[in-house]
């Protein structure tokens, strides 16, 4: 463990850049892959590129702040350098969350900083797409079937959402839709399925087959 100021402030320089821009990028994208180990290599990866970025104007403060004596004769210093933490902390955190807002609209040039397969199951990479709308039909494990509203229902008032990784699986659909016993649409007025203003929040382990239809 660090013992003096001088250490903690570099175990700071070599994690906190990386935690900040892990925290933007999850508060956008999901927790991908963020385990223990994940988040170590994260921090450590970003907090480097970070620090390459941040090495002459850190430099440029120890040449004339430390070196100088300001700092151990407790100096006033010029007001400017108080805006250099909240610096370290807002560009971390702000390009975190561009990247993760990016890989969320699945930008392509987002796949230079995150690889062309960031999700770590299909299942992620089918519902964690911006803006889906769609119809989906489940079969589950007692052979029966279930269909439902993908997207925003306006009787329910709610939104159809899947956990994503590392949470246990399940599905919330918005808005059930009336099907018949072999598991196909029952349809109304210009052959569109009839909803029923319910809802359904269902956990995958239930689940043999999932059928998502946009549009």
């Amino acid at each position: 463990m660090p013992n003096t100021l001088q250490a903690i402030l570099v175990t700071l320089l070599a994690v906190l850049p990386g935690a900040l821009y892990t925290w933007g990028f999850e508060q956008q994208a999901g927790r991908w892959g963020a385990t223990a180990v994940d988040r170590v290599q994260r921090f450590i990866g970003v907090s480097a590129f970070f620090l390459v970025l941040e090495l002459p104007l850190l430099y440029q403060f120890y040449r004339s702040f430390v070196v100088s004596g300001d700092v151990n004769k407790g100096r006033p210093l010029p007001a400017w350098v108080w805006f250099m933490p909240v610096l370290f902390v807002i560009i971390p955190a702000g390009i975190g969350r561009v990247v993760g807002r990016a890989a969320y609209e699945r930008k392509p040039w987002v796949t230079l900083l995150t690889g062309p397969s960031p999700a770590p199951r299909a299942w992620d990479d089918l519902f964690s797409g911006p803006d889906m709308n769609g119809w989906i039909r489940l079969r589950l494990k007692d052979k029966t079937w279930v269909a439902g509203l993908w997207g925003e229902s306006a009787a329910t008032g709610l939104k159809s959402y899947a956990a994503g990784y590392p949470e246990d699986q399940d599905l919330l659909i918005s808005e059930l839709v009336e099907i018949d016993a072999d598991g196909d649409f029952v349809t109304g007025d210009g052959g569109r399925p009839i909803l029923t203003s319910r809802s359904l929040l269902i956990r995958w382990d239930e689940i043999t087959y999932a059928e998502y239809i946009p549009g």
